[in-house]
């Protein structure tokens, strides 16, 4: 099982030898799944991803692929071979009877079984996307209504925070923008509460606490997370709309020191993703479903919005097949 130990050591991997202090590196060049969400209008798909997770994940080094929904489970194992670590995007899809999280519960258990065995393959969940974390990990939906919506926040660093893998890198001037300034995107009506996760034993047990918020009542809630034994990491807020998202009516900081928090955390992602020994064949098949692959719109209507569409059914245009 992955307890994110760290000490100096070389690795052997396709041929290539890699050495770093803290962590085993496999590969310098980690391609990450983002799973899609079914899309609000159907004009341009079924399901789509928000081209700032991509943008997100691609300026720490990574290379994105799309994970369909409504897929066989060979589909989801042969992918999940491949790939190095998967990003669950926030939306509004359901966490407990979607597509998205009918997917998203079959990489789950792939990346469970994978890192128990002593595999690295990180996972990251985003607004929506750490709450189905919570639910995949517990078999319990614990959300509760809670609005904290387009409002940027500091966080609450709980104590400890400085010790964890997610945060323990931090440098203390990183530390005090996280805490002192406004560099937190919040847009959620939902969240797991400070007083649910200390009353429920299995959230307590897998999930450690690294930083509270307060909603618009007052509530706190969690805001962020990692898991105790595997490298699953949540965000209640989201990092990458400060360096992508540039929709006029959003309260979003796009300071410098706010870029530092987001570029922080993706390099952290990305990282881990490196330390994952999953492969494609060869850069060919990579190419061949990478993202770049798919239709991506821009919504010229003020918001700035890039989003890739995919459909359902289709495994050629919109939705490639694996390679």
């Amino acid at each position: 099982m992955y307890f994110g130990m760290s000490w100096w050591l070389i690795v052997l991997c396709g041929g290539a030898a890699f050495v770093v202090a803290g962590a085993t590196i496999c590969t310098d060049r980690p391609v990450i799944g983002v799973i899609a969400q079914a899309a609000s209008s159907k004009r341009h798909g079924d399901t789509l991803i928000s081209a700032n997770y991509v943008k997100y994940l691609e300026q720490s080094g990574a290379r994105v692929v799309p994970i369909r929904v409504r897929e066989t489970q060979q589909y989801y194992e042969e992918l999940f071979s491949k790939i190095n670590g998967v990003l669950l995007p926030g939306g509004h899809g359901g966490i407990r009877t979607s597509d998205y999280s009918r997917a998203a519960r079959i990489i789950y258990d792939l990346a469970v079984r994978a890192n128990s065995e002593g595999e690295v393959f990180p996972m990251w969940g985003t607004c929506e996307g750490f709450q189905l974390l919570t639910y995949l990990s517990t078999g319990h939906d614990y959300l509760h209504s809670s609005v904290a919506y387009n409002v940027s926040l500091p966080l609450i660093l709980h104590p400890g925070y400085n010790s964890s893998r997610l945060f323990g890198g931090m440098t203390p001037k990183l530390a005090d923008i996280l805490s002192s300034e406004n560099v937190t995107p919040n847009f959620h009506h939902y969240s797991v509460s400070l007083q649910t996760y200390n009353k429920s034993a299995s959230l307590r047990h897998f999930f450690r606490v690294l930083s509270t918020n307060r909603d618009t009542n007052g509530q706190l809630y969690i805001s962020t997370a990692e898991a105790y034994h595997y490298p699953f990491y949540g965000t209640q807020w989201h990092p990458e709309k400060i360096s992508f998202d540039w929709n006029p009516r959003r309260d979003v900081n796009h300071g410098a020191n706010a870029v530092l928090v987001s570029q922080y955390l993706a390099n952290f992602f990305v990282n881990d993703a490196r330390r994952s020994c999953h492969k494609f064949p060869s850069d060919r098949d990579a190419g061949q479903i990478l993202i770049e692959n798919s239709f991506m719109n821009y919504w010229d209507d003020g918001s700035f919005q890039q989003i890739y569409y995919f459909n359902y059914t289709t495994h050629t245009g919109n939705s490639p097949v694996v390679g």
